[in-house]
Formats: structure tokens, C-alpha cells, sequence
């Protein structure tokens, strides 16, 4: 309560004030009858009373001293009154101070900066592309935004999300959102059949549980029955999880071409930089109305925020967008050259593609004619072909 009244004081203003004269006492006493609010009434010394009381007051506490025969003497005035008073000729500060509370009332309507806190790099990246393409980003005004369509145009551009959400916290809007799990494998106690991944021939079976439907040697087509779920016995049909190994020789065949003529975009060394102011999600070229003067080009853009701290921010930035000159140009290679680039290339996908793969044999042919060279693989690979499919049963009995 007292913190109260002392702002409440401060925001009036009041003067402290020294009351001398034989009758002080006096004095207050006349102050208490006509109602004049004074506190921190103290001696300062002798003869002295020492108090405060608020400005409007102070033509009453004058006439209170003249009938009493005290002076008073006015030592300093407290309060927002007097810091005015002080700095009134100061238009500048006052100006400022109202630039500054219309800022504050101002800038929290746009958006200063998005949070996607639970995404990788990859999935934010993708996440920011659909917000953007909704017109929802940095500068964006927070009262038009239509939050429930950004969540349903996220729903729809990302399949992975199973939820979402888009919170103002102040000015940071933070993307909420969830991914779906990915797909674990069936339980043990999930019914399912094995069936073939693959066309291949069978080299081995080895069944830990169901019923087996092929043999060493057979050949068998993509989604052939290898190991059946359902197992028929004298007390009539029961539904397994099946399970085991079924190693088949599978053929394998890739191929690259390369053409012997390259055709690439060379920079003649020629740039152009046409540079965007963005102020609040609205963007202003500042060279009037840029056009780009080459016929063909690459571009390179790079956006700059204003930033404060290592992670404050502001809605405002530049973006400089650089166009190089390019001109379409044709280099020729030799076929062995053209050979070794589809090999490498071959040689890149076979470290994903055959990783903990047996190859049984390979073959490779290469074939020239006048415009391109073409790299062929044919591998024979054995692997595990057996893919578990779930299926329902019911059983009546």
C-alpha cells in the first residue's frame, strides 16, 4: 500500500519544504484543519520543521504560513510534474518518447521471427517454403493471418506431419509440430505371410515358422507364397506370424549413359546486383524498376537481417540478388572419357544400392555409338527375397 501511495505522489509531484518560525506547530495545526495532505513532517534542525506535501497544495500551505507568521522555503520538487517542467524545451526527447511508445504499440502486430523448434534442417527448410508460399514469414501482419488454414495447407504439403500448430508468442511465431513414427516391424504375434520381393531363383529355405510353398530350385515371380501364415491342422485353421530366410539368385541391371557432347552454361564474368529492401514482409527494389540485361544468366541471392545480439532480430533486411552472365557453350569429350564418367557414376550408386550385398557375378559391356557412351551391369546377387505381408483371420471356432 505504501508503494501505492509513493507512486501515486510521484506521478501528482509534491515539494519538500522547510518551515521556520517560532509557530510551526501552529502551522500544522492549520494545515490538519484545512485538510492540506502532509507527510515525512521531521525537524531538520532547530527552529526548522521540515515536510512534504503536493504542488497544487503549495498556494494553500502560503496562506496557512501568513496567518501563522512561518516561512517557507522550498527545497526541491519530486515528481513526474516537475521532471516536465524540467525538460520542456526538449521537443526532441518528447518526440522521441513518442516515436518509441508507438513503435512499442506498433511492432508486435508483424511477425519478427519463426521457430520451428522440433524439425531438422531439412524438414524446417520445407516447413518454411509452404508457409511462405501461404504469404505467412517474417513481417507479416499477426491480426490478418489465417492460422488454421496454415495448419491445414501444412497437413496437406507434408505428408510426414501428424501435427501442427502455429503460436504467436509475442512477436515470435514458433511452428508446433509433430511427424508420424515410422513403420516398425510386425509383431510376432501379427499374422502374416512371406512372399517374394522379388523374381529370382531359390537357393536355400530355412522356415522358422509356417508353412513352406517352395522348394530349392524353383523360380518364383514378385509376390509369389513362399512361407504361408495360416496352418491347417486336425482341429481345423490357425493364423501364424511367419518367419525365416528365403536367399534367391536375383539378377541385377543398371546402366549410365553419358553424351560426348557437354552442354553447359559458361559465365562471361559479367554481374548485375539488383538489390531489395524488406521492410515488414513488403519488399522495395531500390533501383526503381530492375531489369535484368543479359539474355541468360545464373543468379545467386543473399538475404541479410538486421540483428541485434547473437539472436535478436528484426523484420527488416536486404536482399541482394546477383545475375551472372552466362552463354551456352558445347565441350566435347572422348569416348573414354564419356566411359570413365558413367563408371563413376555406376560406382556412386552401388555404394547405397549393394551395401551387405553378396554379388555373385558381374558382367559389364559398354556400348559406343556417334552421340553418347553407355555403361551396362549385370550383376547376379543373392539375397533374402522373403517380405512379410500381414493379413486378417478370423477364427470362428
Amino acid at each position: 500500500m505504501y508503494l501505492l501511495w509513493s507512486w501515486i505522489r510521484w506521478l501528482l509531484g509534491y515539494v519538500e519544504l522547510d518551515v521556520s518560525g517560532a509557530y510551526g506547530e501552529r502551522f500544522l495545526t492549520q494545515c490538519m484543519q484545512r485538510q492540506i495532505e502532509v507527510w515525512k513532517i521531521r525537524r531538520s534542525c532547530p527552529g526548522i520543521i521540515r515536510l512534504c506535501s503536493y504542488r497544487f497544495s503549495f498556494p494553500h500551505l502560503e496562506e496557512s504560513a501568513r496567518k501563522c507568521g512561518v516561512s517557507l522555503e522550498n527545497i526541491r520538487e519530486i515528481g513526474l510534474p516537475s521532471l516536465f517542467k524540467r525538460y520542456r524545451l526538449r521537443v526532441g526527447m518528447f518526440l522521441g518518447m513518442g516515436i518509441y511508445l508507438l513503435l512499442m504499440a506498433f511492432l508486435p502486430q508483424f511477425v519478427w521471427s519463426v521457430e520451428i523448434p522440433d524439425a531438422d534442417p531439412v524438414r524446417a527448410t520445407r516447413i518454411r517454403r509452404v508457409l511462405a508460399e501461404e504469404g505467412f514469414g517474417v513481417g507479416s501482419y499477426v491480426p490478418n493471418v489465417d492460422f488454421l488454414g496454415l495448419r491445414y495447407s501444412l497437413m496437406l504439403a507434408e505428408e510426414e506431419i501428424s501435427f501442427v500448430s502455429v503460436n504467436m508468442q509475442g512477436s515470435r511465431a514458433v511452428v508446433e509440430v509433430r511427424f508420424t513414427q515410422p513403420v516398425l516391424p510386425l509383431e510376432e504375434k501379427t499374422p502374416c505371410n512371406l512372399v517374394a520381393s522379388r523374381d529370382g531363383q531359390i537357393l536355400s529355405v530355412y522356415v522358422k515358422n509356417g508353412v513352406r510353398y517352395v522348394n530349392k530350385g524353383q523360380t518364383v515371380q514378385k509376390g509369389d507364397l513362399l512361407v504361408g501364415g495360416l496352418v491347417d491342422t486336425r482341429l481345423g485353421y490357425y493364423a501364424v506370424h511367419s518367419d525365416g530366410e528365403i536367399l534367391a539368385r536375383v539378377t541385377d541391371v543398371v546402366s549410365r549413359t553419358e553424351p560426348l557432347v557437354q552442354r553447359i552454361e559458361q559465365r562471361t564474368g559479367r554481374v548485375k546486383v539488383h538489390y531489395i529492401w524488406n521492410f515488414f514482409g513488403k519488399e522495395f527494389s531500390l533501383q526503381g524498376n530492375f531489369t535484368c540485361p543479359y539474355e541468360q544468366y545464373d543468379t545467386v541471392t543473399e538475404k541479410k537481417y538486421l540483428s541485434f545480439g547473437e539472436n535478436g532480430s528484426v523484420p527488416v533486411s536486404v536482399t541482394e540478388i546477383y545475375y551472372y552472365e552466362t552463354v551456352p557453350s558445347e565441350k566435347k569429350i572422348t569416348p573414354e572419357e564419356a566411359e570413365f564418367f558413367a563408371r563413376r557414376k555406376l560406382d556412386e550408386d552401388d555404394r547405397l544400392r549393394l551395401c551387405g550385398v553378396e554379388v555373385e557375378t558381374q558382367k559389364e559391356s559398354v556400348t559406343v555409338s556417334e552421340t553418347e557412351v553407355t555403361v551396362t551391369r549385370t550383376r547376379s546377387l543373392i539375397l533374402d527375397i522373403g517380405e512379410k505381408k500381414p493379413f486378417y483371420f478370423e477364427d470362428k471356432g
